[in-house]
């Protein structure tokens, strides 16, 4: 659905202008700095809600059971072979708790620290028991701003562990399929359930893509009307906006190549084409973006033009009263010069007759100016 403020040109110039003008993203180097100093785990990133959240999900093709806000997690540790297991984080920042899942899952230090921060470029590592990835997610708020979102997803023979930095809407289709019933996600292995959470994070794309487009259709209206500074910081909002997706959507794709390169007997040969299916849509993603981006390319040149064109306009209109003016200066000039015997100064109606000539000398020459078609 898309947001109401898209649908007033006014309120998508003033997003843009609140966007531009922001603190950009930082890239934590100060906080990387002191966790290398002290040779210990830190959350990099910005904190993003109060208090970490965890869902655990047990579920047979049968049934299901769901435990929240967990402190421990013994229910996972001793679930059984035949039941799989899904464990979500809504927050990174309380570092304990995320080593002590990674302790549990015997994970090396160095992806317990690429889940913590949130600046990791997104990577994929697979060996005998874990396929651990990371990627960057993008989510349009309730305004039609956009976030991105780091990611992580550690996966074992009968379990799924996924990091997400915030509370979002990424997962409620896959969660109510899992409550419900609903699809093949109880019935099949863990693997399935990540191509499931993983297509769940590209329909975000496509959605965030969708609501561009829609931007995209306002400001060209927004520039053919009236093209000025506010137009300018809304076209560069949406071209940054371009930007954050295409450069989530090039590494996604490369995770996904990765992980079907790798021999691994975490993913079920049956369920490869799925992977492969995601890969597909991540390319048809890419190319929908590269055609917005052409598209803004496009409207920055047809903002330009319309610069050029008002400004043409503008000059046209001083043009031609400069224009106009010039005999008329002319006429007043020879009746302004100091000589004793010019023979109209004597005229009872000389004054008014010279009035009229420059009168009758303007309308002339606008009528010429209208039939040639200058104004």
């Amino acid at each position: 659905m898309i947001p109401k403020d898209l649908t007033r040109p006014d309120k998508l110039l003033f997003k843009g202008i609140k966007t531009l003008t922001g603190i950009p993203r930082s890239m934590y180097t100060e906080q990387k700095t002191k966790a290398k100093a002290k040779a210990e785990l830190a959350f990099i990133g910005e904190k993003k809600v109060e208090k970490v959240d965890t869902q655990l999900y047990i579920f047979t093709p049968g049934n299901y059971t769901l435990e929240e806000n967990l402190l421990g997690f013994p229910a996972f540790q001793t679930v059984q072979s035949d039941h799989n297991a899904w464990l979500n984080f809504h927050g990174l920042h309380e570092v304990p708790l995320v080593e002590k899942i990674g302790d549990m899952l015997q994970l090396d230090r160095l992806m317990i620290r690429q889940i913590l921060d949130t600046t990791q470029r997104p990577k994929v590592e697979i060996d005998e028991q874990h396929l651990f990835l990371n990627i960057k997610a993008i989510l349009n708020d309730e305004h039609g701003a956009l976030l991105v979102e780091h990611m992580s997803f550690v996966m074992g023979p009968n379990y799924l562990v996924s990091f997400q930095e915030e509370k979002g809407d990424h997962f409620e289709s896959i969660r109510h399929k899992i409550t419900e019933g609903v699809g093949f996600i109880r019935k099949r292995s863990i693997d399935y359930l990540l191509v499931q959470l993983l297509d769940a994070i590209l329909d975000n794309f496509f959605s965030a893509i969708d609501t561009l487009n829609e931007e995209c259709a306002l400001l060209e209206k927004a520039i053919l009307r009236n093209p000025d500074e506010e137009t300018t910081l809304a076209l560069e909002n949406l071209k940054r906006s371009a930007q954050s997706i295409k450069k989530a959507l090039g590494p996604f794709r490369e995770v996904l190549l990765n992980i079907l390169n790798e021999d691994s007997g975490l993913i079920r040969k049956e369920n490869i084409r799925y992977f492969k299916d995601l890969i597909n849509t991540t390319t048809s993603a890419i190319d929908e973006i590269d055609n917005t981006q052409k598209t803004l390319e496009s409207l920055t040149n047809i903002y330009f033009a319309s610069l050029s064109q008002k400004m043409n306009e503008i000059m046209k209109v001083l043009t031609t009263v400069a224009t106009i003016f010039i005999p008329l200066t002319f006429v007043a000039g020879i009746y302004g010069m100091n000589f004793d015997y010019m023979p109209e100064l004597s005229m009872r109606y000389g004054y008014f007759f010279v009035l009229g000539i420059m009168l009758l000398v303007s309308v002339v020459m606008v009528i010429y100016f209208k039939r040639k078609k200058w104004i």
